[in-house]
């Protein structure tokens, strides 16, 4: 549970990183990511496992290589509402993946939530929803919203492929495969869509170093770490609490400033996720 906090935590500097790099174009930055933080988790996992590769099965593989094309496309769409929507409504439409991971984990994994990891989803979800239609109220931009709650689906599709997968493969060899296929993907689409380019400000690419070592490698392998021991409906879960770390953020740095209402929400939220992350865990024990 602390390592999931930590990386709940790293995970939550993501949408305020973007909004920071928005000079570069939505696809520039989610490929700059992966495409720096892919080789890192290689050379990792070729130094501590290097006989896991030799092991893989291909039914894994498959999975793995699902998981990066969901990932890929996951951070298209979600990096590319952070420029139409306020990160608020972004970051919170997607940490609203646990409905579609709590689906998913009881009908392909025989994961059936308990009645605390309901109760919470429910409560998170409330929050959530209350979330998204105040800042519907402000912004109203369809496209950003739809873009988010596309990659919440694909988020969800990431996590429980990811909850099948680290349960028979090592973390850094698992993160190294779905890392470079999500790599691949996005390069391939970058190239067929826009001519690459140098000439953006150094700030940016600061952010983007940040975006790949920070929410990539400390964030993710954190929750993919997770999931290799908590259910994935929990570890979805979880990252609920990753809009309410945004908006700290981003009222700190770039100066969207919650309002009360906001701030009681996103403690409905935070309780949301404490019910279900402890109700999850004592299902475990």
């Amino acid at each position: 549970m602390l390592i999931l906090a930590i990386g709940i935590f790293a995970c939550s500097w993501a949408g305020p990183l973007i909004r920071m790099a928005d000079e570069a174009s939505f696809l520039y930055i989610a490929t700059s990511r992966l495409v720096i933080a892919a080789p890192i988790m290689i050379v990792v996992s070729l130094i501590g496992s290097k006989n896991s590769y030799k092991s893989l099965k291909i039914g894994v593989t498959c999975l793995m290589v699902l998981s990066g094309i969901a990932l890929a496309a996951h951070f298209a769409f979600w990096v590319s509402s952070i420029s139409r929507t306020s990160i608020l409504a972004s970051v919170a439409l997607v940490a609203m993946s646990p409905l579609f991971a709590a689906l998913g984990g009881w009908l392909f994994l025989g994961e059936r939530p308990n009645t605390r990891v309901l109760g919470g989803i429910f409560l998170s979800f409330c929050g959530a929803t209350a979330l998204l239609i105040s800042d519907f109220e402000d912004i109203g931009n369809l496209s950003g919203d739809i873009y988010a709650f596309i990659g919440a689906i694909l988020a969800s599709i990431y996590l429980l492929v990811g909850r099948y997968a680290r349960q028979r493969v090592d973390m850094p060899v698992y993160a190294a495969i779905v890392y470079s296929v999500a790599a691949i993907v996005l390069v391939i689409t970058f190239l067929s869509m826009e001519n690459v380019t140098f000439s953006y400000e150094a700030n940016t690419y600061i952010f983007i170093l940040l975006l790949a070592l920070v929410p990539q490698l400390i964030g993710h392998n954190a929750i993919n770490y997770s999931l290799g021991f908590a259910p994935a409906a929990v570890v979805a879960l979880a990252i609920l609490g990753e809009p309410v770390g945004s908006s700290l953020i981003a009222a700190l740095l770039l100066d969207e400033i919650p309002s009360f209402f906001e701030i009681g929400v996103g403690v409905v939220i935070l309780l949301g996720v404490y019910i279900g992350v402890r109700g999850g865990a004592i299902s475990a024990d």
